[in-house]
């Protein structure tokens, strides 16, 4: 993971530079159910908030993140690296511990080496019609990832000897100065592959995979379905997960407003004042529905259960919702407007 320098984790939580770890505990609560992947919020988002946390709740990493910060915007960094200091009146911060403890290696902090990070996440999107969100339905879907190569040896590189990064001192006026980067031999994984005694630049290849996606009834619009390890494999971590974004294509015919159904459906005025009955379209296929007499302009047919929900003893399902749209006759022979005269005059 690329780290930004200018990130500023307390305009990310919307709290003060003040705020104690319970606020800033609090305030991630209301951002992470706000903005979680499984509620249909945006999983970078959400992975930055949690980013965020993991600092701001832990009083040591909070400090060592503010002096990162101080000595950072005032120009302390150099040639593009990360540094610690330490001896010779230097800051006695260690940041590589710091954001090693924050994405869980992801910056090969510590003795942990690149190959413990895990495979990376996969987002794929498919367009489902209005019929099918009601309905539910199952699709398959075709996507490629990284897998490890079978067969292949693998041992500790003897340049970096596992950890999965070098490193340069340099003396400063302000003491020991080091920095860091990702091992050129093995890429920062802390160890290098074979096979079949040819030597492997990459243990992974590109695999070409489908998988089921059952996609249950009354599903709404931008929700992400999750199928955990099956994104990018890793090493020696955990596979990454798959990701499936459901768009639901706009209807010409329906409109959904929370778990109800709406239809609009064209009618005469005397269906309104006498009633009368019209076959409606429907998810589930057309049926016929009575107007009482009397209808208003603007009022509503609700019909009680034939809105999304699920289905069965223990379901719950919304309410459709018909809306007349009266058909005024564009043109008139003379006897039928003789007729609505006469009509009018009543």
């Amino acid at each position: 993971m690329d780290f930004d320098p200018k990130k500023n984790y307390y305009d990310i939580l919307d709290i003060p530079e003040t705020a104690t770890p319970e606020e800033a505990k609090k305030a991630f609560k209301k951002l992470a159910v706000k903005h979680h992947p499984d509620r249909g919020g945006d999983k970078a988002k959400f992975q930055e908030i949690n980013e965020a946390f993991q600092v701001l709740w832990d009083e040591r990493k909070k400090s060592q993140y503010d002096a990162y910060r101080k000595w950072w915007f005032s120009g302390g960094f150099g040639d593009g690296g990360f540094w610690w200091f330490g001896g010779q009146g230097g800051f006695d911060v260690d940041f590589w511990d710091l954001f090693g403890s924050m994405f869980g290696g992801g910056f090969w902090g510590g003795e942990e080496s690149r190959a413990n990070v895990g495979g990376d996440d996969i987002q794929v999107s498919i367009s489902i019609s209005f019929e099918e969100s009601f309905l539910g339905t199952s699709k398959k879907i075709a996507y490629s990832r990284n897998v490890k190569i079978a067969n292949i040896q693998d041992k500790t590189c003897s340049t970096c000897h596992g950890r999965g990064r070098v490193a340069k001192r340099v003396q400063t006026p302000f003491g020991i100065m080091q920095s860091q980067w990702a091992c050129p031999d093995c890429g920062g994984l802390g160890k290098t592959y074979t096979k079949d005694g040819k030597s492997l630049d990459n243990p992974f290849e590109k695999r070409k995979d489908t998988i089921e996606v059952k996609i249950p009834e009354g599903i709404n619009d931008g929700v992400y379905i999750k199928f955990t390890g099956k994104g990018n494999e890793w090493l020696d971590g955990h596979d990454g997960d798959l990701y499936i974004k459901i768009n639901i294509t706009a209807s010409s015919l329906y409109e959904r407003k929370g778990d109800n159904l709406y239809i609009k459906v064209p009618v005469t005025i005397f269906d309104l004042v006498l009633g009368g009955e019209h076959e409606i379209p429907h998810p589930e296929g057309k049926f016929k529905v009575k107007i009482p007499k009397a209808t208003q302009i603007g009022d509503m047919v609700k019909i009680a259960n034939k809105g999304f929900g699920k289905s069965g003893i223990f379901g719950k399902k919304g309410d459709l919702y018909l809306i007349p749209k009266v058909d005024i006759p564009k043109k008139l022979s003379k006897e039928e407007e003789k007729l609505w005269q006469q009509l009018a005059a009543l």
